[in-house]
């Protein structure tokens, strides 16, 4: 085995410690003390490999395309500090993420093309050559953990019997001291490998990246004679907006926005852009206007402007605007261009070219409305009049596919519904969802979006089950697939919505007080399941669409 190279560090309260990352290996692989991960529930965590042989270190996958790890993982020599120069590294690096042992060929590998360094602190953001797909990243926290507060880490290092484990490791650690920019921690040894490994804390049920292990005194780690366990990591709850700034570079104009309501009755938007990377949550009505009370809201989108339809306490539709700058254009109510129609109790909007089209279920009816090129809206017409009626609507909703607007209906007695306004104005008939072979017998709530040409739809059985089926451009319908316990948990499902963004499909989900968020990828494969941090509490009713920026 080669020597490996370490250098002392006075640091906080302790007066020498180790640095992790100084090691020369001869091996893959190297991993924190603790115990064996034999799950993929830190599935971010990910193991490099810098010059092949060179060098071993821990990172975290934090969006779709990007690592936070330690600097001085890519320096000549650590023992002269930790500044890197940015670019792309000067040893090819490859980055493992997702794989729990090393001998097996789970997870996925990625070269990493580009590093972004601090200069304050021993901290690289690096680049991977492709975005990684089926494993969620850890997201960047806000707020530092506080001193007696136990924390946990995962890394790739040496443990305290072998010297080139196989399996990913974990442990947990104590705080005892938060500095301006480090934490020292102690309790599972930190060993040499484990070097930008994830130090991370649970809040509000998520977990979150706290801090990035630098440095360890070696105690209980194999080899070290070394009876002390303080570690020290390097903060990073403080530097969201670098992280955010500094990976804009891997963005698509395309980006999710959401709206939800809270049942008490406040509107807020968010946004998740191509890194995956969500947006704090704002009140709407603080940036738009009030209208009292929304009971519900519905969101579409056309050339980069965000159309926001609320409906009021008063029973009227509003209408707000995004524009792609972040600005917005205040509330205003529809009633006079509409008309005036009582007891509206769900609405849904879709952008179809550069119309919009609306539908609306009352206590007995279904009914549309379209938004022209120039703003002008029509009047709401009455589908049940022209398609025949339906028994106790009680959900709708719309999406563009193609150049047609497929409108979708629920009814109380379980049974779901399908029509198509087509290109040239004219509707085809009701056609039920819930006679397709292998459709579920009852659906409680329902969300359409358009990929291309075929539809793509997610059921919600009254008991939670989750359903998903397309419906070709050939009018066939697929096998419906299950979206329940594999993807998005179990349980009671409050509100359901769906969009497609840049070919992708998206759907959200309000179960257990909780948004869960997945999506679809064009090869058919789903994400995990993650949550927007920071959404409003007590979330009642969500929607969301594609736009871009």
């Amino acid at each position: 085995m080669p020597s490996i190279r370490s250098r002392l560090l006075a640091c906080g309260g302790v007066a020498a410690v180790v640095v992790v990352s100084s090691l020369t290996v001869g091996s893959p692989s190297q991993a924190v003390g603790g115990e064996p991960v034999a799950d993929k529930s830190y599935a971010f965590t990910a193991k490099l490999a810098i010059g092949d042989t060179f060098r071993s270190c821990t990172g975290t996958l934090i969006n779709a395309q990007w690592i936070l790890t330690a600097s001085s993982c890519f320096t000549d020599n650590p023992a002269t500090g930790f500044t890197v120069a940015a670019g792309k590294p000067k040893w090819k690096t490859t980055a493992t993420i997702g794989r729990m042992q090393v001998d097996t060929t789970t997870g996925q590998v990625r070269e990493i093309i580009e590093l972004v360094s601090r200069t304050d602190r021993d901290l690289v953001l690096a680049k991977l050559a492709s975005p990684v797909t089926g494993i969620a990243p850890l997201r960047v926290g806000t707020t530092a953990p506080t001193q007696g507060e136990t924390v946990t880490g995962a890394g790739w290092g040496r443990t305290k019997d072998t010297w080139v484990p196989d399996t990913l490791h974990a442990g947990s650690f104590t705080v005892n001291q938060v500095g301006a920019s480090q934490l020292t921690l102690d309790g599972t040894p930190v060993c040499k490998g484990d070097t930008g490994a994830p130090v991370f804390r649970e809040k509000d049920g998520l977990l979150e990246l706290a801090a990035v292990a630098t440095a360890s005194w070696q105690g209980g780690c194999l080899g070290s004679s070394e009876t002390r366990t303080s570690a020290v990591a390097t903060r990073v709850d403080d530097l969201a907006t670098w992280v955010k700034q500094s990976t804009a570079t891997t963005l698509t104009p395309w980006r999710l926005q959401m709206v939800t309501t809270t049942t008490d009755k406040n509107l807020f938007h968010a946004i998740r852009d191509s890194n995956w990377d969500w947006s704090a949550f704002g009140n709407v009505e603080q940036v738009a206007g009030g209208i009292g009370d929304v009971e519900l809201a519905a969101d579409s989108a056309i050339s980069g402007t965000n159309h926001v339809l609320a409906l009021g306490k008063d029973g009227a539709v509003y209408q707000a605007t995004r524009n792609s700058n972040g600005t917005w254009v205040a509330f205003r109510p529809l009633t006079s261009e509409l008309g005036p129609l009582a007891g509206i109790k769900k609405i849904s909007v879709s952008s179809v070219g550069s119309e919009l089209q609306l539908a609306a279920v009352t206590d007995s009816r279904v009914y549309h409305a379209t938004r022209d090129t120039s703003g002008k809206w029509s009047k709401w017409g009455d589908l049940f009049a022209s398609l025949g009626a339906l028994p106790s609507p009680t959900q709708i909703t719309i999406a563009r596919v193609g150049d047609a607007a497929h409108v979708g209906v629920v009814l109380a007695d379980g049974r779901a519904f399908h029509t198509i306004r087509n290109a040239d104005r004219t509707w085809d008939k009701w056609g039920e969802i819930t006679k397709v072979s292998g459709a579920p017998a009852k659906v409680g709530n329902m969300a359409f979006a358009g990929t291309g040409d075929d539809l793509q739809a997610v059921l919600i059985e009254p008991t939670g089950g989750i359903k998903h089926v397309a419906r070709l451009s050939s009018g066939t319908w697929g096998a419906f697939g299950d979206l329940g316990a594999a993807v998005l948990g179990t349980g009671p499902v409050a509100s359901v919505a769906a969009t497609a963004v840049d070919g992708e499909f998206h759907t959200v989900i309000i179960r257990g007080g909780v948004i869960k968020h997945t999506m679809r990828h064009k090869s058919g494969t789903w994400e995990p399941a993650d949550t927007p941090p920071g959404a409003p509490a007590n979330p009642a009713v969500l929607a969301v669409t594609g736009s871009w920026n």
